[in-house]
């Protein structure tokens, strides 16, 4: 399974389980009230927040959690970039052909 095949499939279940209903109905609310895209705000920060998780998984010595809570990091960027029409795996390899352009740690010492 590639990782356009897994986008499809983890987005399936986001619509089915009401996600994609639920920031849209966010969208028309906030756009009536003059802040249409407030919702994509919200929904990126649910990104931060599960790689807040892996960071407490990393704290607690709780390894066997990290695993599991990367996991919810990249569905739930596989989610947004889906409900954009965004190709993440293109995007993904777009991106990568650029970085192998650059050098050695860009110039940064960390």
């Amino acid at each position: 399974m590639n990782l356009s095949e897994i986008q499809a499939l983890v987005f399936k279940e986001y619509e089915k389980n009401g996600y994609l209903e639920m920031w849209f109905q966010a969208r028309m609310a906030l756009a009536r009230i003059g802040y249409a895209g407030l919702e994509d705000l919200a929904e990126l920060g649910l990104v931060d927040s599960e790689v807040t998780e892996a960071m407490e998984a990393i704290r607690l010595s709780a390894k066997k959690d990290l695993g599991p809570e990367l996991a919810d990091v990249v569905i739930r960027v596989l989610n947004f970039a889906s409900r954009h029409k965004i190709n993440i795996e293109k995007e993904i390899l777009a991106k990568h052909r650029k970085n192998m352009k650059r050098p050695m740690l860009h110039g940064k010492k960390i």
